[in-house]
Parts: C-alpha cells; structure tokens; sequence
C-alpha cells in the first residue's frame, strides 16, 4: 500500500482513461485500442487498485493484461501476487500464473501455480494454504483442486493433506472451512476429542443469526462411550439496555455408563435464563430515577446437565443457586425485590430446601427533617421463607433511626445521637406443630463520635476514618415462636469501634489499607467482646500484594477465620498463594490451601499450575499443570490434571476422583481438536 501511495506522488507521467479505469505509468502509448504501458504501472478501477512492471488495457474488450512484480489489492481486503494475470473488467474474470492470496481479516493466504477466478470464486490447482508464515509454516494444507468464495468466505478443498511443518499428519478426500469472523448463519468450529471413559467426543455448533437482535445456536454433541445430547441457546437484546440468553438441553446416558457409576438419572436435563435490563420502568418515575433487572435461573435435574454441556467443564459443588432481582431508585428511595432459589443436586429431593421466594426492601436513604443537622431514614424488609414439607413462615421487618449530628472542635470530631425503633412480625404456615406466630419490638439509643483525618508526610499521605459507637438498648418485647432460619436485629447493649486507614505515595497511588473493628458487650450473655475483625491489603508495588484477614472469636476464645494470601503479576511471571482457615459452628471447618502460579519467560510459551490442599483433611482436591503456546495462526495446550466432581446416584450424592491428562490444539481459522486420557480412582461419600 505505501509503494502505492508513492508512486501516486511521483509518477513522472500520468495517463488518464475512461472506462472508470485510470492507469499511471513512467510511459504509456496507444495503438488502436490497445493501451501499453510500462514502469511502476498503477491502474485504479471500481474493484481493484494494481501496480505492474507493464500492462496492457484493451478498451474495447475491457481485457487488462500485466506482467512482472503484478500486486492486487481487491475490496480492501484481498491481497494477491502474480507473474502474469489477464482480467476482464467487464465480467469480472481473471486468470494468473502463479497465483498468491492474502485474506487480511483472517490471515489465510493460498499459493498455487496457476488460478483462474469469476467475480465471486478463485478456482486453484494444486495448491497449498495456510494462516502461519508464508515461509516455512507451522502447519500448511496441500491439495489437489479447490475454490475459495469472496462472498460466503469458505474455502473448499480436495484430496487435502495436512501438515505440521513438513510432517503429513492426515488425508481427507474433502474438506471446507470459513475464513469470516463478523456474524452470520453458519457451522462453527467443531471440537474434538477422547476420552478413555466417555471415548470419542464430538460437538459440531450450528449458528444462526437471520437478525442483529438475536441469534440461536444448537450444540449437538456424541461420547462415544458414554452418551449423545443436544443443547440449544438462544441470544438476544430485546432493547438498547438489556441482552439475555436461554439455554436448554438434554444428554442420555448409555445404559452400561448409568450402570458402571450406579447413577439416578439415565437423562440429564434442564434449562437456564440469564437477562439484564436497564431502564425497564424508570423512564416512567423522571430522569433521575434508576433500575434494572437481573435474573440468573438454572433449572436441572442433577449437576451432569451442566458438566456436559461443554467438554472439561466441571461444576465443583452440588448446590445451585438461582436469583431474579429487580430494583428501582429515585431521589432519596429505593425499592428491591429479591428471588433466591436453592437447587441441592445432591438430593434426591428438594421439598426441604429452605427458598426465599421473594424477599422485598424499601429503603429511604438520609435525609433532614425539620432541620438539617435532624435526619431520619427508613427501612423496611418482606422475607418469604418457603419450602414444600417443614414449616414455612413470612416476615416483616422495619427499622426506622432519628438521628441528630452536630460537629466538634471546628469539624475535627462529629457527633451524633439516634433514637432506633425495630420491630418484626412473623407468621407461619405449614404449620404442623401449630406453633404460636412470632413478634419482636425493639428500641436502642446509639450515640456516635467519629473523625476523618488527612496529613501529609514527606513521602506519603494518610487518611484515618475512626468511629466509636455506645449502643443502649431501651425496652424490647418478644412473643411467639421464632424459627431457627429467622434473622433478628437483636441490639445488644454495646461499645463498638472501627477504625479505616489508607496511606498513599505522593503520587496518588494507594500502598497500605487497613481496617479494624472491635466490640464491648456488657456482660450479659457470659462473654464481653464480639469478633476482632482485622483486614490489612498491601501493594508492595503494581505487581505485587499481600492481603491477610483475620476473625477472632472472643466467645469461643479462638481464631475462627483467618485467611492470609500473597499475587505477583508481571509480564513474565504470576503466581498466588492463598491459605484459608475456618472452624467454628457459624462458619463451618476448612483448611485449605491454594496456590496458582504462570510463567510467560519463554516467547509464544505459557507454563501454569495451580493446586488446591486440604489441609484439614490432609489430601488434595483439586491440581493442575501444564503449558499453552499461542501463535497467530495457532496455538495448544497439554495439561494434567486431577478433580473431584460431584455425581447423583441411586442412592444419593457420590463424588468421583479424576485424572486425566488433556490436549487441545486450535488451527485458526479451521479449528479445535482435543483428547483427554481420563481414569477414576475411586469414588468418595
């Protein structure tokens, strides 16, 4: 292109011709109606812009022969080199001898002897193509016969011979692939694979796309040993502020697979929608109101409908959770009503599965009343705790605070005192020990000092938020039954502190972070002091952070979460190393360590692992390690790893240890292929 440019300003002489055809050359003579032309010859038309040592335009056959170093550059796109070509501007038609073509939106480029061409279809023989460089590729496809559409954009190939460098790896009498990456109807780029247990996997996706607002795509799939299954998402954008999705499918097990592994289900199915949405009511309520939609459901029969959805997808845990959410904001309100829905896949049934199926907030942000140092705010919450067998119960919830501020010391300290009233109403159904509804009034008074301070040193800022609450309830009165699933706003009469620094390089970047917070309770209820929570974040530098959290139980005089980790990211290094503790009846037991670690030192290549410990039970859940090389025209990954997935059998949850050693290589634009040699090593309860 810029030898192009470059003659366009120095060309020593210029002939212009009708036709919308415009050749510059160093010399140009006519004979009848043939034009010669001759050194560093460009000639423009509506498809092609061609530079040649000579040419030669008949203008009454519109035939444009050229000859020597002849460079095409056709639609913007297409690139092509030759000796000698002959095309007709007329129709459209072209012949060259040899023949060289560069598709620059995918890189594929084709060279063969000779080519001939209609104004849609380059026709080659004996032919090579390739996306890697033109010079000793990486992988190249030779074949006899083979066409390849501007339009559709697929190459077609016959008697095709494929190779790694100059190794033939395989032979396919026909074989046809796409070189268009924007979005259309089509095949899309099938996977392969093997597995010792489920034998050969093939998915072959099938798109479509008739209109810009939605698109639908089915994923037939085959494990040769295992099963067959179809799963079919639909995509759409039903406005300018929302997109979602519904995905369903079903997979059926062979009867020797269901019977090895004593599963539940012979078929696994179900279905899930995910959606957002902006802007879904709040024009409705004036420009400055707010809100949006969310929804996330999966309905399924057991945890296989989504580990088979993709090959070496594997869901970790057995419970699945679905919410819808949708909130709406406007000046100092905020509406939101909340759906949450658990699906424990490790249950034969779910009719005891406690939901919250909805629960429903208002909320009035702060706000002066009378005058402005007197503030109120208002909050209000509709829990609905369902579930088909045991007892259900509903909800209701207000907590309203008077809170009165006022500075000190020129600003430095704010003061304030708040009067709070709390009260909830429970009512239960389903109720088979006719258990008597619940009812808890409450009021506490919480006087409040805080500060929020700023000082430059010489070579860092500091910034220190402290805050000192004196908590004194003042009457309550409880009546009923309250459930063991049922939350209270119980004040307990209490000191609470917190405390919230950040330091900062003179340049603006934060370095330290670290926040504290501790409570007193009077002793009534045979321990003085809440949990010590205690966060500190440190940037070394941009590569490098050290996180560490702890949670100290007072009650139980013991550390009962505490949780320390440590990332590096670089260029050509990243690693992470994260320990978690917890033991308590509030958070459960685990000790587990994870660490996760890449090196990009070697150019194209990418070492990784990564690899999960428990501590506590001494055993590893969950490693990885492999390498991945990527090159433009394509890349691999070999990788062993080991992980437990969870399983639904006759007799209820079961779990399965795997080890597997996978590859997968991706030849752009043909491709995926992937093998994985797979075995168990036992099951687990």
């Amino acid at each position: 292109m810029y030898k192009i440019i470059f003659l366009i300003l120095y060309l020593g002489t210029v002939f212009l011709y009708g036709d919308n055809i415009k050749i510059l050359a160093k010399s140009v003579n006519g004979k009848n109606n043939i034009l010669y032309a001759k050194g560093d010859v460009v000639i423009y038309s509506d498809t092609y812009v061609i530079t040649a040592d000579k040419a030669e335009y008949n203008r009454k056959t519109k035939d444009v022969k050229l000859y020597g170093n002849i460079n095409i550059i056709r639609d913007s796109n297409l690139f092509s080199k030759s000796k000698f070509a002959e095309i007709n501007l007329e129709n459209d038609t072209s012949f060259f001898n040899p023949f060289f073509l560069d598709d620059a939106e995918s890189n594929v480029w084709i060279r063969s002897k000779y080519a001939k061409a209609d104004n849609d279809v380059y026709y080659t023989k004996n032919a090579v193509v390739s996306s890697c460089n033109v010079y000793n590729p990486d992988w190249k496809i030779t074949y006899s016969s083979g066409d390849y559409s501007k339009n559709t954009k697929y190459v077609t190939l016959y008697n095709s011979l494929f190779y790694i460098h100059n190794i033939p790896i395989f032979y396919t009498p026909y074989f046809r692939f796409s070189t268009d990456k924007t979005r259309r109807s089509g095949l899309l780029r099938p996977s392969f694979g093997y597995s010792k247990n489920e034998g050969i996997y093939y998915k072959q996706p099938i798109y479509f796309a008739p209109f810009k607002s939605w698109d639908f795509e089915l994923d037939p799939q085959i494990r040769s040993k295992r099963g067959y299954g179809v799963y079919a998402t639909l995509r759409f954008a039903d406005s300018l502020y929302s997109k979602g999705s519904i995905t369903s499918g079903i997979f059926r097990e062979k009867n020797a697979y269901v019977k090895k592994y004593n599963l539940k289900n012979k078929s696994h199915y179900g279905y899930e929608i995910n959606y957002n949405r902006s802007k879904l009511f709040s024009n409705y309520f004036g420009n400055d109101a707010q809100d949006g939609l969310w929804i996330n459901y999966k309905s399924l029969n057991d945890v296989d409908y989504l580990n088979l959805k993709q090959d070496n997808s594997q869901i970790s845990s057995s419970l699945i959770t679905s919410n819808a959410n949708y909130f709406l904001r406007r000046n100092w309100d905020y509406a939101g009503i909340y759906f949450k829905y658990f699906k424990d896949t490790s249950k034969i049934s779910n009719d005891d599965t406690l939901q919250t199926l909805p629960r429903f907030q208002y909320h009035r942000f702060t706000k002066p009343i009378i005058f402005n140092n007197l503030l109120y705010s208002i909050d209000y919450k509709f829990n609905n705790y369902y579930r088909k067998t045991k007892i259900n119960a509903k909800q209701n919830e207000f907590l309203i605070p008077i809170i009165w501020t006022f500075p000190l010391f020129n600003d430095y300290l704010d003061f304030s005192v708040s009067e709070n009233l709390y009260a909830t109403y429970l009512s239960y159904s389903n109720n088979q020990t006719n258990v008597k509804n619940g009812s808890f009034i409450s009021n506490y008074h919480k006087f409040s000092i805080s500060t929020n301070l700023t000082k430059k040193y010489n070579s860092f800022f500091h910034t220190i938020n402290m805050s000192l609450d004196y908590i004194v309830p003042s009457f309550n009165n409880k009546k009923g039954y309250f459930a063991d699933f049922v939350t209270l706003n119980k004040e307990k009469k209490s000191i609470n502190f917190q405390l919230e620094e950040f330091f900062y390089h003179n340049d603006g970047k934060l370095f330290l972070t670290h926040r504290l917070s501790q409570s007193y309770l009077f002793n009534e209820f045979g321990y003085k002091y809440g949990d010590l929570l205690n966060e500190l974040i440190y940037n070394f530098s941009d590569q490098i952070n050290l996180i560490n959290n702890l949670t100290y139980s007072h009650k139980n005089s013991q550390i009962s979460e505490f949780q320390t980790g440590i990332t590096y990211n670089a260029n050509q290094y990243n690693f992470s190393i994260l320990h978690t503790y917890k033991h308590g009846e509030d958070v459960g037991d685990s000790n587990l360590v994870t660490f996760q670690a890449s090196t990009n030192y070697f150019s194209k290549y990418n070492f990784f692992g990564n690899i999960d410990y428990d501590i506590r039970g001494k055993y590893i859940q969950n490693w990885e390690m492999g390498i991945n090389m990527r090159k433009k025209c394509w890349n691999y990954q070999i990788s062993y790893k080991e992980d437990i997935t969870p399983i639904l059998t006759s007799s209820g949850s079961n779990s399965i240890r795997r080890q597997g050693i996978y590859f997968s290589v991706n030849f752009t634009p043909l491709g995926e292929i992937k093998y994985k040699f797979e075995r168990e090593r036992g099951e687990q309860q």
